[in-house]
């Protein structure tokens, strides 16, 4: 195993839902060398302002990775059979359509997924899948199971640990005790994981809702952070189907 000196440490970000606000996301990542992918549902997330097939290409051109969040945002753990296959498998060519290029990453509506659902997204033709499990920092999940740092939101310190309690990963259970004190303030989380990711190797990787930080007033807490991780000249900085031939 290599050492925190040579371990390669990575820098992703994701964003869910597909809203125009997503625009506003990518200038603060692209003015800090900090890449992303957006996850875009084919169908409007409860009737939103959703990215249209120009701006996707805008974000395509710029770097950025676009992936699938399935047609309509559904529960997918609750479908299977043809209705399963129905709400995954046309995102794929669809978006490639407009994109002009592969989708590889797909993203689990409300994080919910089943044996079912990962069979049906290999079916589909996706080489991998993120989940909402948080407080990781390792390249060790599966491509279909891949987990995230943190969420840019102000969760409580139960949602922490409802979420760890949910996924059962033992590194999410070592990180959330070891930084039980930052649970409450997402900026401060966010940091600490970071540095350790500096000083040991491994992923960095924020998520969130362009949307539910416009919502929230999040925006100047987002710069702060996107400010903190950005450039840094140890880091390689990423879109999520980067990560899929690095992770073990």
């Amino acid at each position: 195993m290599a050492d925190g000196a040579t371990r390669a440490r990575f820098v992703t970000t994701s964003w869910d839902d597909g809203h125009r606000a997503d625009l506003q996301i990518a200038k603060l990542l692209h003015k800090r060398g900090i890449g992303g992918t957006f996850y875009v549902p084919l169908m409007p997330y409860r009737g939103q302002d959703v990215l249209e097939p120009a701006e996707l290409r805008e974000l395509s051109a710029q770097g950025f990775e676009v992936g699938a969040h399935s047609v309509s945002h559904q529960n997918l753990s609750g479908l299977s059979g043809q209705a399963l296959t129905d709400e995954v498998a046309p995102c794929k060519p669809f978006l490639e359509e407009i994109l002009g290029r592969e989708v590889r990453m797909f993203c689990y509506p409300g994080g919910r997924y089943s044996r079912d659902v990962l069979q049906a997204l290999k079916a589909a033709g996706y080489r991998g899948a993120r989940t909402v499990r948080m407080l990781a920092t390792s390249l060790d999940s599966g491509p279909f199971e891949m987990a995230v740092s943190l969420q840019a939101y102000p969760h409580s310190t139960l949602s922490y640990l409802k979420n760890v309690g949910r996924g059962r990963k033992p590194e999410s259970l070592k990180n959330g005790w070891k930084h039980r004190g930052a649970l409450a303030n997402w900026l401060e989380l966010g940091k600490k994981l970071f540095d350790e990711v500096m000083l040991k190797g491994g992923v960095w990787h924020l998520y969130g809702h362009s949307w539910e930080i416009d919502q929230l007033g999040l925006w100047a807490e987002l710069e702060e952070m996107v400010d903190y991780v950005g450039l840094r000249k140890e880091a390689a900085y990423v879109c999520n189907g980067d990560l899929l031939d690095t992770a073990r």
